[in-house]
């Protein structure tokens, strides 16, 4: 990948004033969670899954940060841009990142010309007494919700010329969207959820496209937050 495209290493872009970043907004906290809206992209189908894996795997990641056990990262070329990310280094974590992209992907891939929107949040598993306390259920406390629109064009540019720059102008604008995701991460913490509000298996992930939602608890997150993840500065 070029230098200067990897936006995990790379410091972050000075933050405006408010709760908003370059190709970023926080929405503030609804329903006690925090809302953060990503800008939209304009994709073609053949894009949507691997700007799907470089948003995805980069939050992921950043809210992996400081979580024990310790993870290391790794650097993840882009295969269809000139885009290094950050995702944990860990086979099954990534899987299952994986797999929901796929999912996702093949979903938008039969809306032909549309707008759609990617939604990731993270939970609180819960379990409590159910009616008449003969049985528990679980519920699902949300405390962070991501939201990425996308612009999928069914059909691409007729020139080359014209494809070329709408993939030069979607690169740009994908490594402005990574960049939101770093700062965003490390300055919004004050929502984290405490160590005392988790127990072992307590954390579920949520990924959601329009029309459709998938829930996938990650049993293998369930150590992620054992502590609140101190989410270090970019410097």
């Amino acid at each position: 990948a070029a230098q200067g495209r990897h936006p995990g290493a790379l410091p972050a872009r000075p933050s405006p004033t408010g709760p908003q970043a370059d190709g970023a907004r926080c929405l503030g906290s609804a329903m006690n969670y925090e809302h953060f809206q990503l800008e939209e992209l304009r994709v073609e189908h053949h894009q949507v899954k691997e700007v799907l894996r470089c948003v995805l795997h980069s939050i992921v990641y950043q809210r992996m940060l400081g979580a024990p056990p310790p993870r290391k990262a790794a650097e993840v070329d882009s295969t269809l841009f000139e885009v290094t990310y950050l995702a944990v280094d860990d086979p099954e974590v990534r899987g299952q990142v994986e797999e929901r992209i796929d999912h996702l992907a093949a979903s938008v891939d039969k809306a032909g010309d549309a707008r759609a929107q990617v939604d990731l949040s993270f939970a609180e598993r819960r379990r409590r007494k159910g009616l008449l306390g003969l049985h528990q259920v679980e519920e699902r406390v949300c405390w962070e919700r991501w939201s990425l629109p996308l612009h999928v064009r069914a059909a691409p540019h007729d020139r080359e010329a014209e494809r070329a720059e709408a993939h030069a102008a979607l690169e740009a604008a994908l490594v402005d969207r990574l960049h939101a995701v770093v700062s965003l991460c490390s300055e919004k913490k004050d929502h984290l959820p405490p160590i005392d509000c988790l127990a072992p298996g307590a954390l579920a992930v949520e990924v959601a496209a329009t029309n459709t939602a998938e829930g996938w608890g990650l049993e293998l997150f369930k150590r992620m937050l054992q502590a609140t993840p101190p989410m270090p500065a970019v410097n």
